[in-house]
């Protein structure tokens, strides 16, 4: 199943359906690949009702679907996958302030969950680096913090988002396989100490 790059959300009950934070970890589990309930009950170390559940609200609103099933000890196994890489309240929406923060809160945190569980399993190789030469560095770990107007940095971003589309399009049958996740948003004050250069005497 190739999935949809982008899902527009239209009704307010979908949006609050994903805002949920387990459905939203549910929801990034299955753009990534199709589970089963059991499976991810498995996962996410809950009980399988529980999940079931969720995965019950998620497919009546349209969110996910079921793209096979396999028969396993007499039992009909059910798997689900996510409708679309990507999910963004309509224009419509955007008045309803407190849901759709809370879903770009939740989809936040469950990124950098699962980002985190991602290093965790990493092979080691993942990890070793070839010089002190950073650029030459098969990984990336960086946190900045800017100041500047709301334009500027929508602009900036706007140039990075062209990047990932760029690093997407240009992959390789026989290569090998790199994760990159990114995170940004604005702050309410800094968390670094400036850095201030001592000036030559």
């Amino acid at each position: 199943m190739k999935l949809q790059p982008v899902y527009i959300i239209e009704e307010l009950e979908q949006l609050k359906t994903i805002s949920d934070p387990l459905r939203a970890k549910v929801l990034l589990y299955l753009i990534e690949k199709a589970y089963t309930g059991q499976q991810l009950a498995k996962l996410l170390g809950m009980a399988r009702a529980k999940v079931h559940y969720h995965l019950n609200e998620l497919e009546k609103h349209g969110l996910i679907s079921v793209v096979r099933t396999e028969l396993k000890n007499g039992i009909l196994q059910k798997f689900y996958r996510a409708v679309a890489r990507g999910f963004v309240p309509s224009e419509k929406l955007l008045p309803y302030v407190s849901e759709v923060e809370n879903y770009y809160r939740e989809r936040t945190l469950s990124v950098l969950g699962r980002a985190r569980r991602r290093a965790i399993n990493a092979p080691e190789e993942a990890f070793q680096i070839p010089s002190s030469d950073r650029t030459q560095w098969p990984i990336i770990m960086t946190q900045v913090e800017v100041k500047m107007s709301k334009e500027k940095y929508a602009e900036w971003l706007r140039k990075f988002r062209a990047l990932i589309f760029e690093l997407d399009a240009s992959q390789e049958e026989n290569g090998e396989w790199f994760y990159l996740t990114t995170v940004g948003f604005q702050t309410n004050e800094p968390s670094f100490d400036p850095v201030v250069e001592e000036k030559e005497r």
